[in-house]
């Protein structure tokens, strides 16, 4: 379906409050140049000086321009920029594994959120302590403390990561005592892609043609997205080869999606897993995915919350996703969908204020 197609189920309300707040905050655009793949690379950014890691080894296409989507009661009310355009999408990835997660679990793939991975991936990552005890909400959750390396890439790269930053933050990658599995939150993409791999052996199959078979078709999503892994990132399932797709962009890969696309991923949030009267992700996964986690309440299953009024402007059943100047929030206390593409991040919480007042009723 091409991308006319797949907005023509949102109406385009008018909203003259809402087109006064698009046209001052339309162009508060990040700092990030064009070229991303210059800018990860680049050796002024601190978080990056990764030595023989810093490669990229995952598509990484420059991006568009500063873009915006605001969608209320399934209507378009406010949007700038190039919302039809696929964009990498950053950490804004990991929503989609959570969506997987929530399928797997659902089908019986997953027989339990605290059940060890091991019980159903027979493979060498989870085998030996601690990686045999890892449950597949320590994956979710961002504190399974997985042990090793994945694609060439250790995971002690994203020690002392700071997600979001602070002035005290110390060097990312600045050795740590390891924690036993559950008892250490770290935003840590290297076992992201942990997580990825796992989901892969559960539906035997590459996540980007689950996502688009499972989700992304149903819901009318353009041709235009894909979702790619690293350089050599693959594994044997019956005798197949399969890719294994990564669940950020920090070495390239990831999502390449649209504003668009990702606000049609937000409906379906909204709807709780329901899509013209078709279940595509179980009811339940939504109260879980956004319960408080327990060594970090901000954090769910992959999905930040506004548990603790984060983000004051919106309600606290919101949850959102976060990348490099990429960011979609869905909030039902307001009936409310916000993209976010290449915007001045530091004035978040100020757009998101402006949007929310706009909002009509």
């Amino acid at each position: 379906m091409d991308q006319n197609a797949a907005s023509a189920a949102w109406t385009r309300r008018p909203s003259p409050k809402m087109d006064a707040v698009v046209a001052e905050i339309g162009c508060w655009e990040t700092s990030v140049p064009r070229d991303l793949a210059a800018f990860k690379l680049s050796e002024n950014r601190d978080e990056y000086q990764e030595g023989p890691h810093a490669a990229l080894i995952g598509p990484l296409p420059e991006r568009g321009p500063a873009t915006g989507l605001v969608v209320q009661g399934q209507a378009i009310l406010g949007q700038w920029g190039r919302p039809e355009r696929a964009d990498i999408a950053f950490s804004v990835t990991k929503t989609c594994l959570a969506t997987l997660a929530g399928i797997a679990l659902g089908e019986g793939l997953i027989p339990a959120l605290d059940a060890p991975v091991s019980q159903t991936v027979k493979a060498a990552e989870f085998s030996g302590a601690p990686n045999n005890s890892i449950t597949w909400r320590h994956l979710l959750t961002l504190t399974s403390e997985w042990k090793g390396s994945l694609w060439g890439i250790p995971d002690s790269i994203d020690f002392n990561r700071a997600v979001p930053k602070r002035p005290d933050s110390l060097a990312k990658g600045t050795p740590r005592e390891r924690q036993a599995p559950g008892r250490y939150w770290e935003f840590n993409d290297v076992r992201v892609n942990v997580l990825a791999l796992a989901l892969t052996h559960v539906f035997g199959d590459s996540l980007e043609t689950v996502l688009r078979q499972r989700v992304m078709d149903p819901i009318g999503a353009s041709s235009d997205w894909q979702w790619n892994g690293y350089n050599g990132a693959e594994i044997e399932l019956a005798g197949r080869t399969v890719t294994v797709v990564a669940g950020g962009a920090h070495w390239g890969g990831g999502m390449i999606v649209s504003a668009l696309d990702l606000a049609r991923l937000g409906q379906l949030q909204l709807n709780r897993g329901l899509w013209d009267g078709k279940r595509l992700v179980p009811e339940l996964w939504f109260d879980a995915m956004r319960a408080p986690g327990w060594t970090n309440p901000d954090f769910g299953l992959m999905w930040w919350n506004n548990h603790g009024g984060t983000i004051p402007a919106l309600s606290p059943q919101a949850i959102w996703g976060s990348g490099i100047a990429n960011f979609i929030a869905i909030d039902p206390g307001h009936d409310l969908i916000v993209v976010l593409r290449w915007y001045d991040v530091p004035r978040r919480d100020e757009m998101l204020g402006r949007i929310v007042a706009a909002l009509p009723g």
